[in-house]
């Protein structure tokens, strides 16, 4: 969990980011999009056609990264890597509050 944000409190929650080349379109986005939101526990599904990116936050202990490279990968397209997602900080009410009372 990170001190600073409170975030992944739960222990359970990550983002990772799933490299698919074979995306070129809003067709292929919305294919990609659709397959990662359909898996339980996922909450947030961004791709990036021009990196070929998909960032993905979900909750590990509903679905696992084989679990949702696996949904991804039978829309046809394939998912060639899974790496964690760079760490952002948010400082919103949430993280205000709990710095005070810790």
């Amino acid at each position: 969990m990170c001190k600073d944000c409170g975030c992944e409190a739960n222990g359970t929650n990550v983002t990772k980011v799933f490299k698919v080349p074979g995306m070129m379109c809003d067709n292929c986005k919305k294919t990609v999009t659709g397959a990662a939101l359909g898996m339980p526990g996922v909450m947030s599904c961004d791709v990036d056609l021009k990196t070929k990116d998909v960032t993905i936050s979900f909750d590990s202990a509903k679905s696992t990264e084989e679990q949702i490279s696996k949904a991804i990968d039978d829309t046809g397209f394939e998912v060639t890597g899974i790496t964690d997602a760079p760490h952002h900080h948010h400082h919103g009410v949430g993280s205000v509050i709990k710095k005070l009372f810790s």
